[in-house]
């Protein structure tokens, strides 16, 4: 009987582990996400570029969160080459609108290794500078 008992907590801690592990790796993943803070979303809807990044997955998308915006609701998004050509649509975020995959719609930007950034602008046309901060995870 406790042989019984015994295999029956190795077997639940075996669980808890690969519970932890999967926890662990989705976290590790998430991780992958690059910060960006205060970035000026310039008069008129004057564009500005995060730094490039490689991809590390052939997922043919960016994802973007925006975490905070001032001075404005809303920002437009999209992903850019080397050259900073646009490479998807553009996507309207906010706070609060959640995750968004900015879609690929060049091919050959789906591979590991090749540089990707994301542009931004104001969603609205305004003569006063605004601000926005998030995560984007480059793949």
């Amino acid at each position: 009987m406790m042989l019984k008992s015994l295999k029956q907590k190795i077997a639940k801690v075996g669980i808890g582990l690969f519970c932890a592990g999967c926890v662990f790796l989705s976290s590790a993943a998430y991780s992958q996400a690059a910060s960006y803070t205060a970035y000026a979303l310039k008069l008129n809807k004057t564009n500005n570029f995060t730094s490039m990044h490689a991809k590390t997955t052939s997922d043919d998308y960016i994802t973007n969160e925006v975490t905070a915006i001032t001075n404005t609701s809303y920002a437009n998004f999209w992903a850019v080459n080397n050259s900073k050509s646009k490479i998807s649509n553009k996507y309207k975020q906010g706070v609060g609108t959640g995750s968004c995959n900015l879609i690929f719609t060049k091919s050959g930007y789906n591979s590991t290794n090749t540089q990707v950034g994301m542009g931004m602008e104001n969603y609205q046309s305004q003569l006063s500078t605004a601000f926005v901060s998030g995560n984007v995870d480059f793949r």
